[in-house]
């Protein structure tokens, strides 16, 4: 311990009296080590350790895929008898919870205010493993249809709305029409279904328990019995779903299988691949860093030669040359780690806020934490091993007695420490390459993105979704008789250039059904989704009509039964036929609450296609109908305006709740800003950190390649001085210098094309409208570091060029 100790102090003062070397040595790894702590936050909170419930890991959900349909996912919904049924029968649970998500109206002051809700099933609490903060949570006598209405509170609410104002207790409050009594507050962490408001429930095998008017449906999560495997559960529960699919056949498809999914992959989804892929971009960046640390202590090392000759001619052992080298560059990792520290602190709340909205879980809280710290610790260490170990290798293999026997500067260092070196600045621009191939991929992945043609204009659209009492709104003419004048309201606001009620927001899909057109026979089902809007839907979102007219205000509030279908309806499923006259079925009309006898409708125009499956999924056969067909289904507002939507909102609000102040205001927005979040935000965060990580890279690359032949240049003084007296020009130098630096860049370019290909298929399934191995990108990123090569290699050439012969001559 005490020959340690003293290699701590004398490495200590190594170090201070080198502090260039120092805080640019502290400061590189500070950059890697930083970035994979806080990409590390991330996914230890998102991915590992998500969740603040008992035994999260073996928390499911139970999906019912339909085969023939190539997307992931399926049906996680099943009604009140279907997921008791799945409860009785099954054998791999020992518990079973189910929630259901909806609306809670809360009257407040001037208007109404929305809450999510969420309805539990009996003991949620219990199965979730946390108590409350205050008061109690939802007992089983709860659960009862008789007993009197409760519900318990989220802490964000509870802060956020009521500022934590612990008197609220026991204090009741009228929700969706019904008092009900709040009994607690739950933790800060408790974020279940990312819900605002849990109201005990129970599920009955009767099939009346609906929800606006349409049947409930559970979301349903259980825990794995103990030595139960995710491909043991999948078994036993494809036996209960063939089973229940011959009680509830129209609720399952032909051909389905039973597809089991953890609760953290259920959330994050697709997410988790992103993520891991940042992750492999940090820890290159960190390589890239080590790389460059590593050719700072190969050259140091090479200064300190005589060094190390006198003291191992004093005694010293080899094991003891390196251990010093060793303790060294452990002071600069930790040194580094310390920074890296600091710096995700400080970027870890950036990064957050680059994170899409709803794509992690409710619960999730990102932050430095224990584990975290462990990894920092963890990254330092490695580092310090992989760009200490080689050039403490590298200096003890060579015969210690060379240096005493050196004369000159342009003599020492040996050619294993150049191929070395040449070895790590290679590997740099490989690494850096690899990087900015990725960068560069997503970037035109999500340049293709924001390309697509969605067939409206997004741009001046305010978009506000209107959760209707249900006890006021359950026909048609009660729909009519608040969006008739409200739309004469809106429309009269200055500023405002047209507005339309509309059943979804564009561009991701309608209202699904079933439909047929008279006349037309076929052998498959035919089906197209459907919106229910106002005559001025067409206006607002400037969509084309290709053939036809659109509705006009009379036949709306006639109830006549017009549609009017999009390009890809008509080529579908009217092949070259004229699709104005025809009629159509919409099946799904005769389902709802509020039905409508004898859907049957005459097509009155047809209009360019419009995004409606999201923007990367080809568009598919849309119908338009008049929103005055039924009161049933969600209704929301489009509103084109001329100044900055956002303007407007106060006013379109007041106008709103002068119409019914009992119609709550939620989702509001710019329909821009509603696109830009739920299809940009994803590819734009893998993009953008991508980017910032390849830009460091490729700093850190061009210091590598310069500091290599800045040192390279200066050991050779002597070379070039006699190269110069026998009559070498100075362009011959420039040229000698640029030739070696420019062979290291581009061997790296040729390995890091090589990698890139070679897990291309890794970063493909993050790729839309842009192949993995897009020649453009590949080119453009080679040019972009032979570019970089040429200008880091510039200036040590120019000195090069300028060496006086007689001065080199006498160089020592």
């Amino acid at each position: 311990m005490g020959t340690l100790g003293q290699d701590i102090r004398v490495a200590l003062r190594n170090l201070r009296k080198s502090p260039s070397f120092t805080i640019i040595a502290a400061v590189t790894l500070a950059l890697g080590i930083g970035a994979s702590t806080a990409i590390f936050s991330v996914i230890e909170n998102v991915l590992m350790e998500p969740f603040p419930y008992t035994d999260a890991s073996r928390l499911v959900s139970v999906q019912i895929h339909d085969t023939e349909q190539n997307g992931p996912g399926g049906r996680g919904g099943y009604s009140g008898p279907e997921f008791l049924d799945y409860v009785a029968q099954n054998h791999s649970f020992d518990r079973v919870i189910a929630n259901a998500g909806f609306d809670v109206l809360y009257r407040s002051g001037e208007g109404t205010e929305r809450f999510d809700g969420s309805y539990i099933t009996p003991g949620t609490f219990e199965f979730l493993g946390m108590p409350p903060l205050l008061g109690r949570v939802a007992q089983p006598a709860d659960y009862e249809p008789s007993a009197p209405p409760v519900f318990v509170m989220r802490y964000k609410t509870w802060v956020s709305r009521f500022s934590a104002d612990p008197s609220i207790i026991n204090k009741t409050f009228v929700l969706n029409g019904t008092q009900r009594t709040l009994v607690g507050i739950m933790p800060p962490r408790f974020g279940w279904g990312d819900a605002d408001m849990w109201i005990p429930q129970k599920p009955i095998h009767s099939a009346s328990q609906q929800q606006n008017g349409f049947p409930m449906f559970w979301f349903l999560l259980g825990h794995l019995k103990p030595g139960v495997s995710i491909r043991q559960a999948e078994s036993d529960l494809t036996v209960v779903a063939k089973n229940l699919s011959t009680i509830y056949p129209k609720d399952y498809p032909k051909k389905f299988s039973v597809h089991i999914e953890t609760l953290t992959d259920l959330v994050v989804g697709q997410f988790r691949t992103t993520l891991y892929i940042v992750l492999a971009a940090v820890g290159l960046l960190l390589l890239i860093g080590c790389g460059n640390v590593a050719n700072l202590l190969l050259a140091r090392a090479t200064t300190r030669e005589k060094e190390f000759a006198i003291r191992a001619a004093l005694g010293a052992g080899r094991w003891r040359i390196i251990r010093q080298l060793l303790v060294e560059s452990f002071l600069l990792a930790v040194s580094g780690a310390m920074l890296g520290a600091l710096l995700a602190w400080g970027g870890l709340k950036g990064l957050v806020a680059l994170i899409p909205p709803r794509i992690i879980p409710a619960e999730a809280v990102i932050r430095l934490n224990l584990p975290v710290l462990a990894f920092t610790l963890c990254s330092a260490a490695l580092t310090a091993i992989v760009f200490g170990l080689a050039p403490a290798l590298q200096v003890v293999r060579r015969d210690l007695n060379d240096p005493l026997r050196d004369s000159g500067k342009g003599t020492s260092g040996g050619s294993a420490h150049g191929r070395l070196r040449n070895a790590v600045v290679v590997l740099e621009v490989a690494v850096s390459l690899t990087l900015l191939v990725a960068a560069g991929l997503l970037m035109r992945s999500f340049v293709a993105l924001r390309d697509v043609h969605l067939g409206l204009q997004p741009d001046h659209v305010f978009v506000v979704r209107l959760p209707l009492p249900e006890d006021r709104y359950k026909t048609s003419d009660q729909l009519a008789g608040f969006f008739r004048p409200l739309l004469n309201r809106v429309k009269a606001l200055p500023g405002v250039l047209d507005a339309t009620e509309t059943s979804d927001l564009p561009p991701y899909g309608g209202i699904p059904s079933d439909i047929e057109i008279l006349g037309k026979t076929h052998a498959e089902k035919w089906n197209a989704p459907f919106q229910l809007c106002s005559e001025g839907y067409f206006p607002v979102l400037k969509i084309r009509f290709i053939d036809g007219r659109p509705f006009t205000e009379s036949e709306v509030e006639g109830k006549r039964k017009l549609a009017i279908v999009n390009q890809t309806f008509a080529h579908k499923y009217l092949a070259d036929e004229n699709p104005i006259g025809h009629r159509v079925h919409i099946a799904q009309l005769e389902q709802f609450p509020d039905k409508l006898a004898d859907p049957w409708f005459e097509i009155i125009g047809v209009v360019a296609d419009v995004k409606n499956q999201g923007l990367q999924d080809p568009v598919t056969p849309e119908i338009w109908v008049p929103y005055t067909m039924t009161g049933s289904g969600a209704r929301g507002l489009l509103v084109r305006t001329g100044p900055d939507p956002m303007t407007l909102m106060n006013a379109i609000q007041h106008e709103i709740w002068a119409t019914d102040s009992n119609v709550a205001l939620t989702f509001t927005g710019t329909l821009e800003s509603f696109i830009a979040q739920f299809s940009y935000a994803g590819p734009r965060f893998g993009f953008l950190l991508m980017s910032v990580f390849g830009g460091i890279g490729l700093v850190l690359v061009t210091i590598g390649v310069y500091s290599v032949l800045a040192y390279t240049t200066a050991r050779r003084t002597h070379e070039i001085g006699i190269r110069m007296a026998l009559g070498a020009e100075k362009h011959h130098v420039l040229r000698l210098v640029i030739r070696m630096g420019l062979g290291l860049v581009g061997g790296g370019i040729l390995l890091g094309i090589a990698a890139s290909l070679a897990v291309a298929r890794v970063i493909a399934t993050q790729l839309w409208g842009v192949s993995a191995y897009d020649p453009v990108t590949l080119s453009s990123v080679a040019a972009l570091l032979l570019l970089t090569g040429i200008v880091a290699c510039w200036i040590p050439a120019r000195r090069a060029s300028r060496v006086d012969p007689l001065v080199a001559l006498r160089y020592e």
